[in-house]
């Protein structure tokens, strides 16, 4: 009867030990009062790790950023295609302009490092408010908390890049038409505004498909698609694409984990 009471009990406190998940670990940086690696429980929420870094004034809470390691596979096969997809339009030779503005996104994405960002509201308030957007933390997870920017950023089919000052006042369509576009390599249709937390949003500006003025964030970016009808044929998506890894860039923030 001992024996097997030993071996019931043994099995017991197997079970039990094998039931008690380890902690995970959760990487923050940027503007918060605890920053480096925490240890958080097993099951734990987001949120636990957001109010454990407590993020200071200076955090730019919209511009918060959840890195995740399960992110990067599927943002290495984004870019990579979009690269190659960026290297066909560029050795066409029907238009110079269409050409040389592939070259140049190729050259910017080609620079732009893989984060495995996924948007996700990093508030640590406004997440304890809303349980839904709570997600579970996994194992490795790293929060940046960046510093607040003052400008907007203009790229893509333009002659070059244009840092913004940001304004109130301004739309999408204002800060393009302040930017010199590539008239024959820019869409007339439609941008794809950026938030600085990670939503993407195509903007019909023409006539026929004018959307409300999208008003932008600090720290926003304003994406200006190549052409559609010139690209229709050969990589449809590719405007799509784009702005999709250029949401998963991160904000600057002292001492960021990328």
């Amino acid at each position: 009867m001992m024996p097997r009471l030993t071996a019931l009990m043994l099995g017991i406190g197997l079970g039990y030990s094998a039931s008690a998940a380890p902690p995970i670990h959760v990487d923050v940086s940027g503007h918060v009062r605890t920053g480096g690696s925490q240890a958080i429980p097993a099951g734990s929420r987001l949120s636990v790790a957001a109010l454990g870094a407590t993020p200071t004034s200076d955090a730019y809470l919209l511009g918060a950023a959840l890195l995740r390691q399960r992110a990067t596979p599927s943002q290495t096969r984004l870019k990579a295609g979009l690269l190659f997809d960026l290297e066909i339009v560029a050795g066409q030779r029907e238009s110079a302009d269409l050409a040389n503005a592939a070259r140049a996104l190729s050259d910017q994405i080609a620079d732009l490092p893989i984060t495995g960002r996924e948007v996700q509201l990093l508030d640590p308030r406004a997440l304890e408010a809303n349980p839904q957007k709570d997600r579970p933390a996994l194992d490795g997870d790293k929060l940046v908390y960046p510093t607040r920017p003052e400008t907007v950023t203009v790229t893509g089919a333009v002659t070059r890049p244009c840092t913004l000052r940001h304004s109130f006042l301004r739309d999408a369509l204002t800060y393009r038409n302040s930017c010199e576009a590539l008239r024959r390599a820019a869409s007339r249709d439609y941008l794809y505004v950026i938030q600085p937390d990670g939503r993407v949003q195509k903007v019909g500006i023409a006539l026929w498909n004018q959307d409300a003025p999208a008003h932008l964030a600090p720290g926003a970016i304003v994406f200006v698609p190549l052409d559609e009808h010139q690209i229709s044929s050969i990589a449809p998506d590719i405007n799509e694409e784009a702005a999709s890894f250029l949401a998963t860039q991160v904000l600057t923030a002292p001492r960021a984990s990328h």
